[in-house]
């Protein structure tokens, strides 16, 4: 071999996520009928009538769900050891018969494995890995290396609404490679004007946990045009104004393009603010991005999956936002 075809090689060899980013994110390929896709649980275990109802749904959908050999354990409060669910979510990936990973859900323990992994195995097997709120975590290790991922609902929604609300159908288009283009009301705090770049973004305090990591995906993008999303439930709103004062501090703020404000649930409320969307607005009032409040996002059942890395125009006006994703 000459030394030409060497360097050829070795060049090729040592591709990077960064290299790939340059380009543009991985988007996983679209599942076809009777493709298999695992449901596995890398966090907190869930109720067993939720996985069954939807691997049901999967089914109806046309696909084969396989069950990780941990999705119905229980360890405390996990699905299983850090080894058992580390195990559970290699194995998904690396199986080439696999064709996307659903999570059951969310609660705390993702970043566990993640610890315990080489973070490359996302970029070398790009798979749709479907979840939000504690999967923020996974979102955060895939995109930064240089692959889509679906911040969507898991298996509780899923089988609440038998696949049938309107998430779950969007759910099922991007699974079958349809990206989905969406339209909100108007909120009367939001900040009109038009904005693209890579759509990032899931739950507020999840995304501050991770920061300056190699699953902080805002600091891995923070040369890109961004569209940060964000949502959050149960918190204070002391905490949740100390998580947008971080985004402020770090220059998040400074160097996104747009914003959309999803669902804050359950927040535990103290007088300096009647609402979550106020303090916001009081927080980012210096900055001319565009700027939407009440997407459906989050921990209610208006959950629009978000495809995490996708090319975005945010355009928000009078008549409400409308975010279209690019590049079916």
């Amino acid at each position: 071999m000459n030394n030409v075809k060497k360097f050829l090689l070795l060049a090729a060899a040592i591709l990077t996520a960064a290299d790939v980013l340059a380009q543009g994110l991985v988007k996983p390929a679209a599942l076809k009928p009777g493709d298999k896709v695992a449901v596995i649980s890398p966090a907190s275990a869930c109720k067993e009538s939720y996985v069954i109802g939807a691997c049901e749904v999967l089914r109806q959908w046309g696909y084969e769900p396989v069950l990780g050999r941990h999705a119905l354990g229980k360890n405390v409060s996990f699905s299983g050891t850090i080894e058992e669910r580390k195990s559970d979510l290699v194995e998904a990936l690396t199986d080439p018969e696999i064709k996307a990973i659903i999570c059951t859900r969310g609660g705390y323990g993702s970043v566990q494995e993640l610890c315990e992994m080489d973070l490359g195995i996302f970029a070398r097997n790009p798979k749709w890995v479907v979840g939000y709120s504690d999967i923020t975590a996974m979102h955060g290790a895939i995109t930064s290396q240089g692959v889509m991922s679906l911040h969507a609902p898991m298996c509780e929604h899923i089988d609440k609404f038998d696949g049938a609300d309107s998430c779950s159908r969007a759910l099922r288009n991007i699974l079958a490679g349809i990206m989905p283009h969406y339209k909100v009301a108007a909120d009367a705090r939001n900040r009109h004007g038009q904005a693209s770049g890579l759509l990032l973004g899931g739950n507020l305090a999840l995304l501050n946990s991770f920061t300056a990591s190699p699953i902080d995906m805002l600091d891995h993008y923070a040369g890109r045009d961004v569209i940060l999303f964000v949502e959050d439930v149960g918190e204070s709103l002391e905490r949740l104004n100390r998580l947008f004062y971080t985004l402020k501090i770090n220059g998040t703020f400074s160097r996104i393009k747009g914003l959309i404000v999803g669902s804050f649930s359950d927040v535990k409320y103290t007088p300096d603010f009647a609402h979550v969307y106020d303090m916001v607005q009081s927080i980012v009032k210096d900055y001319d991005f565009p700027v939407a409040y009440g997407f459906p996002v989050g921990h209610t059942d208006a959950n629009y999956p978000m495809v995490e890395g996708a090319q975005v125009t945010l355009t928000v006006g009078s008549d409400g936002a409308e975010l279209l994703f690019l590049g079916n």
